[in-house]
């Protein structure tokens, strides 16, 4: 049976994608094409050492031969096609299988070209008994791609430690191994495991674990800087025994797997190293329990503002409004936004012992200390936001968190509140900080008490920082300085972004960490009158624009120009 190569055809002409990518003008182009005649080299060899980005090389490259460009992190290829080869040999033919389904093979490579090593791949996987039809090839960086193949290796060694001594305690009672608590050398390994996993999503970065069951496998992901990435593949026989232990961690109830449960784990009980909480929360599913854990660190959690990517003028803009006596200041953007994190560090900064403040929450994720007294909504029992800011407005608050604005009867509180004296801080789900004004209103919020209520909304987003240790400097592609351009900055031949080549410390990403960026609409004196005489939004955001308003976009563009993001990252998170 023939095997398909699948791939597109290319749009344009190899000269043309160095052209538009890099920047050049045709006469570099033709000054570098002479010097790889001269030297007896490729013409890409000679713009890598140019200094132009590998990367940026190998996405030419898979455009060209009408393939995918990919980094490799999020790939956790089958047990059972790696062990077909060895290290050495992957190495050597700078080939990687990703994965396996239906007959269609992907595979990573540096050189799409090299029709003898994908061969080899195939016969040697047909000789194991595994039928290939289709080659789904990916181009990466050859970087990338030894770091890969060296990465699963020392995984797969690990993990076979532990899968080892788990294959021999399979007939083992789930009640017998769920129970311990510490690890030592006659510990259960799937005590081992599941500790294991908190403590590398603690290392690296993870905001949450995702153990989900397939019908022949566990799949383990983590979300490290906003994605989900690929962790580790269990047996199917570990699938139910790590469940439980986590549900006895979390004191859930083992026997009932009909319903979700939610709980919390305090990790500090069973490694005292790490101080952490986890929020625990499982689903029946068709293959099993599906379980999600939020990892919520107990110290560093809560940031100075001035480590939340406020700009200067943003951030002396809002320090201003949060030292108001009385309004309300809300914060706006999808789930994992940052809204948390930027409104416990505005608490904190505001938190003196002549204030009270309050804090109605669903649930509390971390614990704030001082003088701030913290609440955990409870609907099952009847304890909604309307109901807790109504028994809290009797206990004399000076500031008081609403955590999410729900429905018209907790609006309406929260708007009271404010207006008898209370400063009140809370979030909602709203695109942008112009579209919070149309949401309250259909609502039911009357522009009116808007106008006398409201004081800043703060929408914001999340973008990933480049990795400083592996951050270079490049001529912005004529796409980027539209992006550019279009944002309201100038471009001229100084113009520079940035990118992160990819290195060790960021997991070959070119990312570490994130940071925020935000869109502040003040509501001065000229915008109440606005919200008063029922203006539409695109007056009011033309109004606000006029006055000094950065949108979404602009913080962003700003943030790449600085080196903190690239521009990539603009264009995935903002709207132009």
């Amino acid at each position: 049976m023939k095997v398909k190569i699948k791939r597109t055809a290319p749009e344009k002409s190899f000269i043309d994608l160095i052209t538009e990518r890099l920047g050049l003008s045709p006469e570099e182009i033709q000054r570098f094409q002479q010097e790889a005649k001269n030297q007896k080299k490729s013409l890409l060899q000679i713009l890598i050492e140019k200094g132009y980005s590998e990367e940026e090389i190998a996405k030419i490259k898979a455009d060209y031969f009408g393939y995918r460009f990919d980094r490799l992190t999020n790939y956790v290829p089958p047990e059972d096609i790696i062990d077909i080869f060895s290290k050495d040999f992957l190495k050597e033919r700078l080939i990687l299988p990703l994965s396996y389904h239906g007959g269609v093979l992907r595979i990573a490579m540096v050189e799409p070209t090299d029709m003898v090593s994908i061969n080899e791949v195939i016969e040697r996987l047909k000789s194991h008994g595994i039928e290939i039809t289709e080659v789904d090839i990916v181009v990466t960086t050859k970087k990338q791609i030894l770091e890969k193949i060296d990465y699963i290796f020392e995984e797969k060694k690990k993990i076979e430690e532990l899968l080892s001594v788990l294959e021999v305690e399979k007939g083992v009672a789930v009640e017998e191994i769920a129970h311990e608590e510490k690890i030592s050398e006659s510990s259960s390994p799937i005590i081992a495991l599941a500790n294991k996993i908190i403590e590398d999503a603690y290392r690296k970065g993870a905001s949450d674990i995702h153990i989900q069951p397939t019908e022949k496998s566990s799949v383990i992901r983590m979300r490290i800087d906003g994605d989900l990435t690929d962790y580790l593949v269990l047996p199917k026989y570990a699938h139910e025994p790590l469940i439980t232990r986590y549900k006895i961690m979390s004191n859930m109830k083992i026997d009932e797997k009909r319903v979700p449960q939610d709980a919390r784990i305090n990790f500090e009980r069973y490694n005292p190293e790490i101080k952490l909480d986890l929020r625990v929360s499982t689903v029946p599913s068709v293959y099993g329990e599906d379980l999600v854990m939020r990892l919520l660190l107990k110290t560093g959690a809560i940031l100075d503002l001035e480590k939340l990517g406020f700009s200067e003028e943003h951030l002396k803009t809002y320090r201003e409004i949060i030292r108001k006596p009385y309004g309300i200041i809300l914060h706006v953007g999808p789930t994992g936004s940052g809204k948390t994190t930027t409104l416990y560090s505005a608490l904190k900064e505001i938190d003196t012992p002549e204030k009270k403040i309050i804090t109605v929450e669903d649930p509390v994720e971390y614990t704030l200390g001082g003088s701030i007294v913290q609440t955990s909504i409870n609907p099952m029992a009847g304890y909604t936001f309307a109901k807790a800011i109504k028994a809290f407005l009797r206990h004399d608050p000076d500031v008081m968190l609403v955590g999410e604005i729900r429905d018209l009867e907790t609006a309406r509180i929260a708007v009271e509140a404010s207006l008898t004296g209370h400063l009140v801080f809370s979030t909602l789900h709203t695109n942008d900080a112009i579209s919070t004004i149309t949401r309250l209103e259909e609502m039911g919020i009357e522009s009116y008490l808007l106008a006398d209520s409201l004081l800043l909304v703060c929408a914001q987003r999340l973008v990933k920082k480049i990795c400083s240790n592996c951050k270079t400097e490049y001529r912005p592609s004529k796409k980027e300085e539209v992006v550019i351009q279009n944002a309201g900055f100038e471009i001229d031949e100084n113009t520079r972004v940035y990118k992160g080549m990819g290195c060790k410390v960021c997991n070959f990403t070119g990312y570490k960490g994130r940071t925020g960026i935000h869109e502040l609409l003040v509501v001065d004196e000229e915008i109440k009158q606005m919200l008063i005489e029922r203006r539409s939004t695109e007056e009011i955001k033309h109004a606000a624009l006029k006055k000094g308003m950065k949108t979404l976009r602009q913080d962003a563009v700003m943030k790449a120009l600085r080196g903190i993001t690239t521009i990539d990252e603009v264009i995935r998170v903002t709207l132009e």
